[in-house]
């Protein structure tokens, strides 16, 4: 009878564990023993199986965070719940490159009067920040800007040659100019490189008078700085004033007369060149 019994309870010893919900999965713990790995699905754990309690990726990530203990450097443990936000407790670095940047939406209209600006030593890479109002305070104005506390205008002494480019497009234009004195006032003349500079008015219109003794039949007759303009050129003779073109002609600094009053001119006679340009 203790036979039968004893072969009884081998049977359905035998016969529960072949139900027991074991994967064919095996793992191997920290001491080297080999253990089997419980299915989800599994109710009941026998004996044998009591040794062996593991739990599957699936329980795990559902149950792991109650069994973080704290959370700092940045995080914060609320309960079950770790968000991103606390004090660094150590320098921290996060690398970013052109493909995986930082960037934070949703940031807020800022003040350039009381809100501070994020700055990044160029060296290290850490992030500080400074005031709006010392930004523009470190900026230093010259070459004809002048800086009044935040206010930087049009004004002031030029440090280096300076060029304004414009094309038949881009015009340069100052609206509003006063009426000026040609007596008192000088005119703005531009150089051949278009360096501007002041001239008087008077300076402007030159002129000349030169008086020449002719020999007899002189026709030609030099006048330095005249200029080539006929209209701008008066000759005379003994007085008497001679006609453009049918008493003289001009060139850029000569004056010659015509070969008809050339052979009426005796040694002696008087000719006198005035010009203005």
């Amino acid at each position: 009878m203790k036979k039968f019994l004893l072969f009884l309870g081998l049977a359905v010893t035998i016969g529960f564990t072949s139900t027991a919900q074991k994967v064919t999965t095996k793992v191997i713990d920290n001491k080297g023993t080999i253990k089997w790995v419980l299915d989800s699905a599994t109710a009941v754990i026998t004996k044998a199986d009591s040794t062996i309690l593991y739990v599957t990726p699936t329980q795990l990530q559902n149950n792991l965070v109650p069994y973080i203990n704290a959370a700092d450097n940045g995080l914060t443990k609320t309960g079950k719940n770790v968000q991103l936000g606390g004090a660094l407790i150590k320098p921290t670095t996060i690398a970013t490159t052109a493909a995986n940047f930082l960037a934070i939406t949703g940031l807020q209209a800022g003040s350039n009067t009381t809100d501070s600006v994020m700055v990044v030593d160029p060296a290290s890479g850490q992030v500080k920040f400074i005031s709006a109002a010392s930004l523009f305070n470190a900026l230093t104005f010259s070459n004809g800007l002048t800086k009044t506390g935040n206010l930087v205008e049009l004004g002031g002494n030029l440090t280096k040659s300076t060029t304004i480019g414009t094309d038949a497009s881009k015009t340069l234009k100052i609206a509003g100019l006063q009426a000026g004195d040609l007596a008192t006032d000088k005119l703005v003349v531009t150089g051949a490189d278009g360096t501007l500079k002041s001239v008087t008015a008077e300076s402007l219109l030159q002129s000349g008078d030169v008086i020449f003794t002719a020999t007899a039949a002189q026709s030609t007759f030099t006048v330095a700085n005249m200029p080539a303009i006929a209209s701008k050129v008066w000759v005379f003779r003994n007085g008497a004033k001679l006609g453009v073109v049918t008493d003289y002609t001009t060139i850029a600094g000569s004056v010659t007369l015509t070969s008809g009053m050339a052979s009426l001119v005796a040694s002696g006679d008087v000719i006198e060149v005035q010009w203005v340009k």
